[in-house]
């Protein structure tokens, strides 16, 4: 399969993946009828790969590979889940398009470049973290955005629900999906692509075990939520560097991942009441702790085979500053959302005097 084979497959593999993280994460969003909210995310996606095919060339005019079209898919999916925190606060599909075209320009569109063009671009300081799968722009961006529109507030609606087996199939779509993404990746038919599938599958089972032991300890329970939790997790935690683990330390980082993000998700949501809160878990928590991670385990060139500290300080450092830009951004772009949202409401609708007045005059 030629180099343009491996990118089509790769965009269906995407595709795939947003699709079943629509259903995996119908739970999250509001009410609505079935086409409605479907609609909805492709909406949301469509900004994201919009943004990527009309900001890339510009950028990056001479750069045309067979990555470009599978980075505008994977724009689908980051431009998604960021937006799904705030359509969980009830807003309107204007506002809801306008940050995710806007998020998709200011934050997906450069992390992407950093992370897949073949140079380093002379503002991303110096900072060169490994990230196969395009963790930092899809995973720790859209979450660290997620975080800032929580943090924001807002108000709490009635989620919609998921049947078990459509929940069931969708997991089994999003495992297909991810794990043919991470070997397309490689753009390479090699022995590499069985390494990078059976990492995926080892970290995706260590992600469940270590959501699963957090949540029984917590809980002293188990539910099909947590374990498409623990799945997510899982996968997300191998995004960055499938082809650099070994199955041992691939088991590891999964269980790891997923242990913090149960952690962390499990006390944000009792404490909210909010389901959104998995989003920031299972894609900013699971995605930073993969990157350091490989930093640390990374197959001859981790810190724990070298001694030295520059892999793993440069996973750090680019998830900090991936996450932290992405959350100052999306809290902006609220901020102003926001006003904008009420302003216009102020001029739609009279004020009470106005409605007083309105009959004598007529």
């Amino acid at each position: 399969m030629d180099n343009w084979g491996m990118s089509a497959s790769s965009i269906l593999a995407i595709l795939l993946v947003l699709v079943s993280l629509a259903v995996v994460d119908a739970r999250m969003l509001p009410a609505a009828p079935w086409a409605r909210s479907v609609l909805l995310s492709l909406s949301c996606a469509a900004t994201g790969m919009v943004s990527w095919l009309l900001l890339a060339p510009v950028v990056l005019p001479d750069v045309v590979t067979p990555l470009f079209l599978p980075i505008a898919a994977l724009g689908g999916v980051a431009s998604y889940l960021a937006t799904i925190a705030v359509r969980a606060n009830g807003y309107g599909i204007v506002i809801t398009l306008l940050f995710g075209a806007s998020w998709s320009l200011l934050v997906y569109v450069p992390t992407a470049i950093r992370t897949f063009v073949p140079f380093e671009p002379s503002w991303s300081l110096g900072i060169n973290p490994i990230d196969h799968g395009g963790s930092l722009p899809v995973n720790v961006a859209a979450g660290a955005a997620v975080l800032g529109v929580l943090l924001c507030g807002g108000p709490r609606l009635r989620t919609a629900s998921v049947s078990r087996i459509t929940g069931m199939v969708g997991m089994i779509g999003l495992s297909v999906g991810w794990l043919v993404w991470l070997a397309g990746a490689e753009f390479a038919v090699d022995d590499t692509i069985g390494a990078i599938v059976a990492n995926g599958v080892i970290g995706a089972g260590g992600g469940v075990v270590g959501w699963l032991c957090v949540q029984r300890i917590r809980h002293r329970s188990v539910t099909l939520n947590s374990v498409a939790a623990g799945l997510i997790s899982g996968l997300v935690a191998m995004t960055a560097g499938a082809p650099l683990f070994t199955p041992v330390s691939a088991a590891a980082a999964g269980i790891m991942a997923g242990g913090a993000a149960c952690i962390f998700t499990i006390q944000r949501v009792s404490s909210s009441r909010r389901q959104q809160w998995f989003v920031v878990g299972t894609h900013l928590i699971a995605g930073g702790a993969g990157a350091v991670l490989l930093g640390l385990l990374a197959s001859n060139i981790g810190f724990i085979f070298t001694g030295s500290v520059t892999l793993i300080g440069n996973q750090v450092a680019g998830t900090v500053v991936v996450a932290g830009y992405s959350l100052a951004v999306s809290v902006l772009l609220m901020m102003i959302l926001r006003l904008a949202s009420r302003a216009v409401t102020a001029l739609r609708v009279p004020s009470k005097h106005d409605r007083t007045d309105s009959p004598a005059r007529a």
